[in-house]
């Protein structure tokens, strides 16, 4: 009996001893376990290495929508100091008209502000870019692609914009617009000067005034590559506020900032296809001698004289 006894007892610390081994097995480490996560470990900077972005397509040619935010934003930044020269100008010369201001002369040169008097062709070309640039490439480009890109994803629980592509394209067609828009400040006959809405015939004929001439080209191709910036960013807003909501967000359930940037974005795609065709046929008036803008205006033109001709033939009738 003691014999069974002590070997039940035996039997029992030999299980107690195999358990806490295999315990200190289980929360140890083996050699051959620190040697995989070693591996692994490598294999993973390894590969982040090999994917880490050149700072040309992280910063400059960027498909994240942060990066493209403050790429707009830096741009538009730009676009209104440059504006507000323009303004801090023309306001000066027209609140002492026909008093010297020597910066004038440094700035615009001896054509355009002999003596520090603003010219008057310049002021109205001054009035019109500055009014192009705070509408179109500020108010319109700067805040949507700025503060569009940067929220979007945020409050819907998006990863992105739908398409990283289109949205580089966007930024980076309204960045070459800005370049040609700038660019039309030091061309010899001077910028654009028929007011930001360029009316034809102001926009439309070349012998119009200073202003109308390759100034006003560069304006009308800044304004149609432009649209296609607008237009390109538009759609790509629609189709992530549409497609690209996280689960249970429904339209009802959307802050009211994400509306107002669906809302102006359809607003844009209905209205810009408009401003585009209008820019383009300008552009081919204007370089290919075609007749879409200026035909319309010569018809309207002669209805008017052949209505005054008839009003004044039938008050002279009734008057004999």
């Amino acid at each position: 009996m003691e014999g069974s006894k002590s070997s039940v007892q035996n039997s029992g610390i030999k299980l107690k001893i195999y358990k806490i081994l295999n315990r200190k097995q289980m929360s140890t480490p083996t050699t051959t376990t620190l040697e995989q996560e070693h591996l692994a470990h490598h294999e993973h900077v390894h590969d982040h290495d090999d994917h880490e972005e050149s700072f040309v397509s992280k910063y400059v040619f960027s498909m994240d929508h942060k990066v493209i935010s403050r790429q707009f934003l830096i741009t538009a930044v730009v676009m209104a100091v440059v504006a507000m020269v323009m303004s801090v100008i023309f306001r000066l010369q027209l609140a002492w008209p026909g008093e010297k201001f020597g910066f004038i002369n440094a700035m615009l040169g001896d054509k355009w502000g002999k003596d520090g008097i603003l010219d008057p062709n310049m002021y109205l070309a001054l009035v019109t870019i500055h009014g192009t640039i705070m509408v179109f490439f500020v108010l319109t480009g700067g805040l949507s692609g700025t503060f569009s890109n940067l929220l979007i994803p945020y409050q819907i629980g998006a990863r992105d914009m739908a398409s990283g592509f289109l949205n580089m394209l966007s930024y980076w067609f309204f960045f070459v617009s800005s370049v040609i828009m700038l660019s039309s400040l030091f061309i010899e006959d001077g910028p654009a000067s028929g007011g930001w809405t360029i009316y034809p015939p102001l926009s439309a004929l070349p012998e119009a005034m200073p202003g109308s001439k390759l100034g006003m080209t560069l304006w009308l191709v800044s304004m149609a590559i432009f649209i296609i910036s607008s237009l390109l960013g538009s759609l790509n807003y629609i189709i992530t506020v549409i497609n690209m909501r996280t689960k249970g967000m429904k339209m009802t359930r959307m802050p009211l900032t994400i509306w107002a940037f669906l809302i102006t974005a359809i607003l844009g795609v209905l209205s810009f296809p408009v401003l585009f065709s209008a820019a383009l046929l300008l552009i081919f008036d204007r370089s290919f001698n075609t007749s879409s803008i200026c035909l319309t205006f010569i018809l309207e033109a002669v209805r008017l004289t052949m209505w005054v001709e008839v009003l004044f033939c039938s008050n002279t009738c009734s008057g004999s």
